[in-house]
């Protein structure tokens, strides 16, 4: 009887470290920051650890915004998210010229797995040369919270327009806000090109306000204003309300 519960104490005793040796753990984390060289200064590597629940997975999720040639924003985040699938991407919301944005998240399910030390291997900006001829000009900035101050900067040859925007990042233990001018090929309030989520971070970007009419230099030094389609649809209507009143009524009918 003594060498079956023996017996029976080792088989549970097993089970128990098995069951421990299965439990997913891994690197947790959350960033937050600007950097001056990501490429050189940023390392991404975790010191903190996180015991996931059953069915969990390990994640490691990304968010890099910078204006050509100046500071970078950096959001990130590792640790144990609930998912069904496994998966490694990457996305360039935003491309040169100009403003660059972009996101890479990974799950997977082995203790650990979650060990992306550096972003060398995807983040490759590219140095565009900004022409000496006169062009748009935009303030450029990136900050946590508010920009203090954002400098009227030529802009890369290629952009059309200037971007002011505040994105808030959220998740677990992340809220943060960053707000983003500067120069951009892209229409729209797109930056982030409309994704409101990567990986475990939730993202939300509002466009600040920016006036109907703004002078630039025009490559011949003539400074010129640009209309808004609302005003341009609302002057066509004005126009053809114009037509009509002062068409010639002509004779009138008889009676």
């Amino acid at each position: 009887m003594g060498h079956f519960q023996d017996l029976l104490f080792l088989f549970l005793l097993g089970s128990s470290f098995l069951t421990m040796a299965e439990d997913l753990q891994c690197q947790k984390s959350v960033v937050v920051a600007i950097e001056e060289d990501p490429m050189n200064s940023f390392n991404w590597t975790a010191e903190e650890v996180e015991t996931c629940v059953q069915g969990a997975l390990c994640q490691e999720s990304l968010v890099m915004i910078t204006p050509a040639g100046d500071k970078t924003v950096i959001v990130a985040t590792k640790g144990c998210i609930s998912e069904e699938t496994e998966a490694a991407t990457f996305i360039q919301h935003s491309a040169p010229p100009g403003l660059v944005a972009v996101s890479y998240s990974n799950f997977c399910e082995e203790s650990f797995c979650n060990e992306r030390e550096d972003i060398i291997s995807f983040w490759k900006q590219e140095e565009i040369a900004v022409p000496s001829v006169p062009q748009l000009q935009c303030p450029t900035c990136v900050a946590l919270g508010t920009c203090s101050s954002a400098p009227s900067l030529p802009c890369p040859k290629g952009t059309t327009r200037c971007y002011q925007g505040k994105l808030h990042f959220s998740g677990e233990a992340l809220n943060s806000s960053v707000e983003v001018k500067g120069c951009i090929a892209t229409a729209g309030c797109r930056l982030m090109a409309r994704f409101s989520a990567i990986g475990a971070i939730s993202m939300e970007e509002k466009c600040l306000h920016q006036p109907h009419v703004q002078a630039r230099k025009a490559a011949s030094g003539a400074t010129w204003f640009p209309i808004s389609v609302w005003w341009l649809g609302l002057l066509q209507s004005l126009v053809l309300f114009s037509e009509k009143v002062l068409l010639p009524l002509g004779p009138r009918p008889p009676y």
